[in-house]
């Protein structure tokens, strides 16, 4: 959806005439992301991602030999607002959490960090109880059915894809309190026609994609709790392990990041600059011979 709606709302708006692809050139480009970035914020970063997937494709294909877009000038997105609960808050979130139908997906992104799409689409042969573990192997996301020229959107459809990325494919221990919610979800799951999900509807199939950070807005607002999301969650899980000092490198492994600069990004401002992130910068970004 953001992919049409930037191809067709802020790209093709502001292509002002047509080109041959082999004569594309930066400077071309240059100027076409200069007059996207003027539509909002985010407009010059994200019409920038895409023509890069686009050009990265046209050089697989053959249509180019080398993709222009890399030495482009880069946009910066807007750093989100990232809200967590406090351990006051957290223990009156989990206690009013316990009755709801939504506690093992609220506990897998609180104790395991995944992401929304990640508990969508875990299954039950993904839970290795004897090792307590769970494997991610795929994400269940919204894929809506785009009206080609028109970037009109026709209808959703809940689909299974890979993981976000290559890191994202990963196996994490589970706390015990996961456990118990993972053997009552399986019991249940005899009562429902079996599509082996984890997170399912009574029938049996995935939840729509909203489904999860709805009901978290519905509990939160209930109990006179500071709203919340299902990303919340996941970065109350990087908080907690930050705390603990757990290296940065194996915190954004364990969320599954491309790449730790992503994690650093996000929670440098909250943890302690003159003890691990220091330790951590100094020991992985010293030049070769470098004192």
């Amino acid at each position: 959806m953001l992919a049409a709606y930037t191809l067709y709302n802020l790209i093709l708006p502001c292509l002002e005439q047509d080109i041959k692809l082999k004569f594309v050139s930066t400077d071309f480009l240059n100027e076409l992301l200069g007059r996207t970035a003027k539509l909002s914020k985010t407009a010059g970063n994200k019409s920038r991602e895409l023509l890069l997937l686009a050009f990265k494709d046209a050089v697989i294909e053959g249509y180019i030999k080398d993709n222009p877009v890399p030495n482009t000038i880069p946009y910066k997105r807007p750093k989100s607002k990232v809200v967590v609960l406090n351990k006051q808050e957290l223990k009156r979130f989990l206690e009013v959490a316990q009755d709801s139908e939504w506690y093992l997906e609220i506990l897998l992104g609180l104790f395991c960090g995944l992401r929304k799409g990640e508990i969508y689409g875990l299954r039950f042969d993904d839970w290795d109880e004897e090792r307590s573990t769970i494997s991610i192997r795929r994400q269940i996301t919204s894929n809506p059915i785009v009206t080609v020229g028109t970037g009109d959107i026709a209808s959703y459809e809940v689909i299974e894809k890979p993981p976000k990325t290559e890191n994202s494919y990963r196996c994490l221990r589970i706390p015990e309190v996961v456990t118990k919610e993972l053997r009552r979800k399986e019991e249940l799951g005899e009562l429902y026609e079996d599509h082996n999900y984890i997170s399912a509807q009574a029938n049996g199939r995935p939840h729509s994609v909203s489904s999860m950070n709805s009901a978290l807005t519905k509990l939160c607002n209930r109990n006179g709790i500071k709203h919340i999301s299902v990303h919340s969650l996941r970065h109350a899980y990087a908080f907690i392990l930050l705390e603990q000092n757990v290296p940065l490198e194996k915190v954004s492994a364990l969320l599954g990041h491309s790449s730790v600069h992503t994690i650093f990004g996000f929670y440098a401002d909250v943890v302690d600059k003159n003890t691990h992130i220091l330790e951590f910068i100094n020991d992985n970004f010293r030049p070769e011979g470098g004192e």
